[in-house]
């Protein structure tokens, strides 16, 4: 009788372990995420929000495992690219067991802009980004920036976003170098090219509402 061979069932052994170890872990993933995919592209991170207040922005986060990451860090940016560590809280980061919560307030956000977060995980790595528009009037209706301004800049009114908007801008002697009729929404971005340097004045219309301000072109 001829011999079988002895390494035909050894690749198959092989093939079959990766693949059942493939779909512990890939099961394993979808499970501690709980159905939702909030943070799908790693399962240390339960719930990551961003919350707006009073100019400041509330970062909380949940974390479930990561007990082998040595420190947790808020990243922010202001392009989605181009991320600085913001806060650190030293440490273990999580536990094997239970969930555990984090949270801190970012005081010195950059104001008018859309600002992203990602919390960094030390050797394992990052959360995904998420990101929030502060965009507030605290105090005001209306905001010119920046002034002095040497390109575009941008006004934006404390109005809805489908209401209609009437700008004018005038130089220092009172003659117009921009005057656009018919706008829609908050904020609007201008340019002058070629108007002279010094200040000039702007009067918006909205709702039967008048917004004036003065700002420096350069």
């Amino acid at each position: 009788m001829a011999r079988r061979p002895r390494c035909i069932f050894v690749p198959q052994m092989r093939a079959t372990g990766f693949v059942l170890f493939f779909l512990f872990n890939f099961s394993g993933l979808l499970m501690a995420q709980g159905g939702e995919l909030e943070n799908a592209e790693h399962p240390f991170i339960k719930s990551f929000t961003l919350t707006v207040q009073d100019g400041t922005v509330q970062v909380d986060w949940v974390m479930q495992g990561g007990s082998s990451c040595d420190g947790n860090e808020v990243l922010r940016s202001t392009n989605g690219v181009d991320f600085q560590r913001v806060h650190r809280l030293n440490g273990i980061c999580g536990d094997p067991i239970v969930d555990v919560p984090f949270s801190w307030r970012d005081g010195t956000v950059p104001e008018y802009n859309t600002v992203y977060y990602r919390i960094g995980l030390g050797i394992d790595g990052f959360s995904s980004v998420k990101s929030v528009d502060l965009i507030q009037f605290p105090g005001r209706s209306h905001h010119f920036f920046p002034s002095p301004m040497s390109g575009h800049a941008t006004l934006l009114l404390n109005v809805q976003n489908s209401t209609q908007v009437d700008l004018v801008i005038m130089d220092a002697l009172g003659k117009v170098v921009l005057e656009r009729n018919g706008l829609t929404g908050r904020e609007h971005q201008t340019e002058l090219p070629y108007a002279a340097p010094g200040i000039h004045t702007y009067i918006a219309i909205a709702d039967g509402r008048r917004f004036t301000g003065r700002f420096v072109k350069e």
